[in-house]
């Protein structure tokens, strides 16, 4: 009995040290390789709505999520394909946008049904067998899209879809990977927390327990749901206890306990790998072509409201003034909207004019220009990997502050266009509402990006100050 308690306390001991090791070590990998994941998700995606093989979905944020939920994965008819994979794709890369800006990686939150949750949702698609031929219907539907998109695209949109479903497929199998080794982990804290707070408790009858194996698993048995509370009770692990405690072999079973609870020197080595700081910055940089669809679809609304407030707001005598001096090439006066700016930060208000035409361009031209880097084997994004990493930051932060001045003013131009127009035509303002959202959600995932790569470099010139670099 003074053997298996004084077991119990070297587990723990080992438990303890061994989670602090997967939080700082082994958890931000996984974070890591869901952001590249998600990024292939979004840049395939976009592709496929590009080449006009799935719609835009109407409801994409629309949706409220809360946790890990399990992909839609029924059979449809074939002529449904193109609408039942462009929702079900979307749905699947809104949650891995959820997982990579709000999911909370830890130990704690990545227990056994957690771990599981997330596996089966990363295999709504197979990524290893993404073929027109799978009896599974998404991977089926998703399959045909992909061949028809290389079938019928150019060789560049070819290539571009084989290094995004080879990226994922990597990653996919490098996150398995991670998850397999923390499910082994996670088994072991959960006998940990059995030893802790059960077998090492005064309301546990070691007398009684150490009796028998079986009477062992009765003693936990009857403590667990009082003490633990509403986790499951897992019988094999709670077997597997008993047998480190009082099996024939148990010296060998307690031994490979430690063993497999053991921080292996290769491992720590790992941690003194050399980040590529750049990349962290190219990355973030490439996560800005999610702002040209927003953007794209915002210059589109802007220009319909602008010319619903312009005819309403002439008379017939001047419409047909207008068109004279349009026949003569006689510019006409810019059109101003004076708006009413609302600062996020104070919430203070401010009038500001607002010239629509320069200002509407900029919005298209900037969304062609995020549009332009989307494939990484693009020139423009070629461009940006021969860039210093000095001038990167540089470009980043000018174009979140752009971002950011375009959002409030857009804001402003939504509420001026709602409230200004007349009351038998304001049905036909298009709202911006969705928009702004979709723009709002792509900015917090770039400034988290921004964030990483300031807070690592940040991290390595205190190392150099204390004279701890590598």
């Amino acid at each position: 009995m003074a053997e298996s308690i004084e077991f119990s306390k070297k587990v723990i001991d080992a438990v303890e040290a061994k989670a602090e090791w997967y939080n700082s070590s082994v958890i931000p990998q996984i974070s890591e390789n869901y952001r590249l994941f998600h990024t292939c998700v979004k840049n395939l995606y976009d592709l496929m709505i590009k080449k006009s093989l799935i719609k835009p979905d109407p409801y994409k944020l629309d949706r409220k999520i809360s946790g890990i939920k399990p992909l839609d994965n029924s059979q449809f008819i074939d002529g449904e394909r193109i609408t039942i994979i462009g929702m079900r794709f979307s749905e699947f890369e809104t949650m891995l946008d959820w997982i990579c800006t709000y999911y909370k990686f830890s130990i704690d939150s990545l227990k056994i049904p957690e771990i599981k949750k997330l596996i089966d949702y990363n295999n709504s698609f197979i990524w290893n067998s993404l073929t027109p031929n799978s009896t599974m219907p998404n991977t089926r539907g998703l399959g045909q899209l992909v061949m028809e998109m290389k079938r019928g695209g150019d060789m560049l949109t070819s290539s571009s879809v084989n290094d995004i479903i080879s990226k994922i497929k990597k990653t996919t199998e490098e996150i398995l990977r991670l998850f397999k080794d923390l499910t082994e982990f996670q088994k072991e804290n959960y006998k940990c927390r059995i030893r802790k707070d059960i077998i090492l408790s005064d309301k546990f009858d070691q007398d009684k327990a150490f009796s028998s194996e079986a009477e062992e698993v009765a003693q936990i048995k009857k403590l667990f749901t009082s003490i633990i509370g509403k986790e499951p009770f897992y019988t094999q692990l709670v077997e597997e206890i008993a047998r480190e405690d009082q099996a024939s072999n148990r010296d060998q079973l307690q031994a490979a306990v430690l063993e497999k609870l053991s921080i292996k020197e290769e491992k720590q080595a790992s941690n003194t790998v050399q980040v590529d700081t750049k990349e962290m910055l190219l990355d973030a940089i490439h996560s800005l072509c999610a702002q040209a669809t927003p953007l794209g679809t915002v210059y589109t609304k802007l220009s319909e409201n602008n010319e619903i407030l312009q005819s309403s707001s002439t008379t017939f005598w001047g419409q047909f003034i207008a068109a004279l001096k349009k026949a003569l090439g006689i510019q006409e006066k810019p059109v101003e909207y004076e708006v009413v700016i609302v600062e996020p930060a104070t919430n203070n208000k401010r009038k500001q004019k607002v010239s629509f035409t320069p200002f509407n361009a900029d919005i298209q031209k900037k969304a062609s220009f995020y549009n332009s880097f989307s494939l990484k084997n693009s020139m423009a994004y070629k461009k940006f990997q021969n860039a210093e990493e000095q001038k990167l930051l540089e470009f980043l932060n000018k174009q979140i502050t752009d971002l950011q001045k375009i959002s409030i003013i857009l804001k402003a131009l939504d509420d001026y266009f709602k409230n200004n127009a007349p009351a038998e035509k304001r049905s036909k303002i298009k709202g911006l509402s969705m928009e702004l959202m979709a723009l709002k959600n792509n900015m917090v995932n770039t400034n988290q990006r921004r964030a990483e790569y300031i807070s690592y470099i940040e991290e390595q010139e205190q190392m150099k100050k204390l004279g701890l670099d590598h």
